[in-house]
């Protein structure tokens, strides 16, 4: 029994490690002092940061990965949220169909449904951009945001929504004031994860978007060419803002289940 612990133990570590180990070895990297990726290093810089904010082409990335991310984030938490509501709060009469249109995105892969969000825009000839990109997205990440919300929402007492009902509130004021209270860490929750969903997010953005292009697109268009410290640094912060705000709307949906 012990040996089996001890190789369960063992079989965790390799995974992990190979999971974590590439990001590790980018967080080393982007701390040396070389413009060469390679053993031995060759000292300490924060220089590789600093060319990161400088460079134009990565910033304007940036920017639009937040007019992209925050439309997404807003537009599947409040889709979500209807969502939820539906699937928790009314009996629905095609409950499974509508539960398998939700959870289409879970099914198919996202080659698939970036070929035919492509197919779709080329025959009803919209042209792309960031309009595009917002939809597409926010058709993915919906069943995300979804889950969330319904989670919290399936552990509110329903006897309070019951007792605002027998005091005379009608179902606008009951989720006004009793259920959108309640399921407020739960949206902010599902805001967080959408945000970072939307801004790492690159099969479906690369076949959608247009001439102006998210900071997923230009990071993995660099990767391809050019491996430099400055993407190293670059991909470092990217995982470090990813892991802070999955971390926030980790604790925040924690915190609604109290």
């Amino acid at each position: 029994m012990k040996r089996a612990t001890i190789l369960v133990d063992l079989w965790v570590v390799l995974v992990y490690g190979f999971m974590y180990l590439p990001i590790a070895v980018i967080l080393i990297f982007s701390f040396n002092a070389s413009e060469i990726i390679a053993f031995p290093l060759q000292g300490f810089t924060t220089h590789w940061f600093g060319t990161v904010f400088t460079d134009t082409r990565l910033t304007g990335g940036l920017g639009i990965t937040f007019l992209v991310s925050i439309p997404v984030s807003i537009l599947s938490t409040i889709l979500g949220a209807m969502a939820a509501l539906a699937l928790t709060r009314y009996k629905l009469r095609f409950r499974a169909a509508f539960l398998v249109m939700l959870f289409v995105p879970f099914l198919i892969p996202k080659v698939i449904l970036a070929v035919s969000h492509l197919i779709l825009l080329s025959e009803l000839g919209i042209e792309r951009s960031l309009l595009t990109i917002i939809a597409a997205q926010t058709i993915i990440i919906l069943p995300f945001t979804s889950l969330i919300i319904a989670s919290v929402l399936i552990r509110i007492d329903r006897r309070i929504e019951e007792a605002a009902a027998d005091l005379g509130a009608n179902r606008i004021s009951i989720f006004r004031r009793v259920t959108l209270p309640l399921t407020k860490n739960g949206l902010m929750a599902a805001s967080f994860i959408a945000f970072v969903l939307s801004s790492s997010e690159y099969v479906l953005t690369s076949f959608v978007s247009g001439r102006k292009q998210p900071l997923s697109i230009l990071v993995a268009s660099d990767f391809r060419f050019n491996i430099s410290p400055t993407l190293d640094a670059l991909a470092f912060l990217i995982v470090l803002a990813n892991i802070t705000l999955v971390g926030i709307g980790e604790i925040v949906r924690l915190k609604s289940r109290r």
